[in-house]
């Protein structure tokens, strides 16, 4: 009697303590779980914020590019209306290279020279004047085009170092995920073994009270 009672005794331990040991591990699980989930929230919330980030990068560097190439386009015309300029201007110093020779070869008289010479040199004078004005606006477009460029350089870094971060969190998020799934499933495969010594132990205690009363019914 005194076995069976030890028996008995030493099964509800043991079932006591493997119990125990399912509600530890459990909650050791669901500790880390909650750890897991927190770093997994953490970056997903990282994440969204790089790719808002992203977003307003991405429509900085559009409008930098618009603006560089309106610039671009803007220094072209101003080029080649001063190459046009140029081109009068030139134009003009022939005709009164011809009228110098003319004049030389007795086929204007001074005071028709004079009258013409003037005229020209007003006009070359206006001409000059433009152009200059137009190589100020080149020069000016020239600085604001190397800011743009500079810009867009470093719109460029900044979008590039972003997808870079992000890279990196979709791996750790990725690692997370395969680390929270092979913990839950930890977790199950633990709580399994246990339920199955847990109902071992039960199954032996009844094979055990069953034994013992036919002993002493034999007896």
């Amino acid at each position: 009697m005194a076995k069976k009672k030890l028996a008995v005794l030493a099964l509800g331990v043991l079932a006591v303590g493997l119990l125990t040991m399912a509600g530890c591990a459990s909650k050791k699980h669901i500790a880390t779980i909650e750890d897991q989930t927190a770093r997994l929230d953490q970056a997903n919330s990282r994440i969204n914020e790089l790719q808002q980030g992203n977003e307003a990068l991405d429509k900085s560097l559009q409008d930098t590019k618009s603006a560089l190439n309106s610039a671009q386009n803007e220094g072209k015309q101003l080029s080649a209306n001063v190459a046009s300029l140029k081109g009068q201007i030139t134009a003009l110093e022939g005709e009164k290279t011809e009228l110098d020779r003319a004049l030389a070869a007795g086929k204007e008289t001074e005071a028709s020279y004079q009258k013409k010479v003037r005229g020209l040199n007003g006009l070359i004078s206006a001409l000059k004047k433009k152009a200059a004005e137009m190589e100020a606006l080149i020069a000016s477009k020239d600085t604001e085009i190397s800011s743009l460029r500079a810009g867009e350089a470093a719109l460029k870094a900044a979008a590039e170092e972003q997808n870079r971060k992000m890279a990196a969190l979709n791996t750790e998020k990725d690692d997370l995920s395969a680390l929270m799934e092979k913990t839950v499933s930890g977790k199950n495969q633990l709580i399994l073994i246990l339920a199955v010594l847990l109902g071992l132990a039960v199954i032996l205690a009844i094979v055990g009270f069953v034994r013992g009363r036919k002993r002493s019914a034999a007896v």
